[in-house]
């Protein structure tokens, strides 16, 4: 299920989307899913609100019934429609059905400040953490194996792209992954990665330590710059938190029991980065003989998103050709 219903200024939007040069993020009002519906969020600003179910499918079905239209594709990327520079924004998707509805922006604007004053206090950065990403269960029986992470948490903000501070920083990543093809380890030490081949044999003893690993479960939160654990699992790659101590261990404790295969040099992309950004602009000084180059002059504007484009699957907003959600931090893919 993708959600998105919103009161946005559109001018600044506009702004955003092709002044700064990366993506844009609506400082008034939205209204998202999470979990498929189970939960739902509103943000106002930099305010964010839990919203029950009962009051959230009771919202959303006042809005299907205010909305005057439908037309196809995103909301348009303008700086004004209709001699307005605000407008409502509703986009939902169900079944791979996609829907994109025309309401009156003030009408929205009412609704959303009254869904407001039912949902309480704000929640603080811990509890919105929490809240948008619950831990489900594993299922009773087997269950399909995905991933077992340990890194350390980097919390991405809203920094355009272009910008080179926006580069991942070296996460020093241990994890296991299981797919069709083989299984596979990395175990980080130092600067290297250590990576083996995790016999078929071994998965049903790792399934039943990982079972007992999520038996208590960790929070969400995490402080950029800690350590943080969890796996993955099912088709849908479900994600429980869990401790970044017992994660490791178990982590050295399945890669000594797996086939070493070879040892790389961990790469640091965000000093990676900016390597080849330091080389491509000085070869770009070259090539035009010294003279001082704008960069907002040669780069590229970001088109606005096509109907097909990926979506973040916690909080739906468009992640095409993201590493993280802009609107939630989650992890893309």
């Amino acid at each position: 299920m993708y959600l998105y219903i919103a009161y946005r200024n559109l001018k600044d939007h506009y702004a955003q989307n092709n002044a700064c040069g990366g993506p844009s993020c609506n400082n008034d009002y939205r209204f998202t899913a999470i979990c498929d519906g189970v939960y739902y969020l509103l943000t106002k600003g930099n305010m964010n609100y839990a919203v029950s179910k009962e009051n959230g499918d009771k919202f959303i079905e006042e809005v299907k019934s205010k909305c005057n239209g439908e037309h196809f594709g995103f909301f348009p990327l303008v700086p004004s429609l209709n001699g307005k520079e605000t407008a409502a924004v509703v986009e939902m998707s169900q079944d791979r059905n996609h829907f994109y509805y025309d309401m009156d922006d003030d009408l929205l604007l009412q609704m959303l400040d009254d869904l407001k004053a039912k949902s309480g206090e704000p929640l603080n950065e811990r509890e919105l953490m929490n809240y948008c990403y619950p831990n489900p269960a594993l299922p009773e029986g087997d269950f399909e194996l995905c991933e077992i992470y340990h890194g350390i948490y980097f919390k991405p903000d809203n920094t355009p792209v272009s910008v080179i501070r926006s580069f991942d920083p070296d996460k020093k990543i241990s994890c296991l992954n299981v797919n069709r093809n083989g299984s596979s380890i990395q175990i980080r030490t130092g600067d290297n990665n250590v990576i083996s081949k995790v016999p078929e044999d071994l998965i049903s003893w790792i399934k039943e330590k990982v079972r007992e690993l999520c038996s208590e479960p960790a929070e969400a939160y995490v402080e950029p710059g800690n350590w943080e654990g969890y796996v993955r699992f099912g088709k849908k790659k479900d994600r429980i938190f869990t401790d970044p101590d017992k994660t490791l261990g178990l982590l050295n404790e399945i890669a000594s029991k797996s086939e070493y295969e070879k040892t790389e040099v961990a790469v640091n992309t965000n000093m990676q980065a900016i390597n080849n950004f330091t080389m491509g602009a000085f070869s770009g000084l070259n090539m035009m003989g010294g003279m001082a180059v704008n960069p907002s002059a040669t780069s590229e504007q970001p088109a606005e998103p096509a109907s097909g484009g990926a979506k973040c699957s916690y909080c739906g907003a468009d992640v095409t050709g993201k590493k993280f959600c802009t609107e939630c931090g989650e992890k893309v893919g």
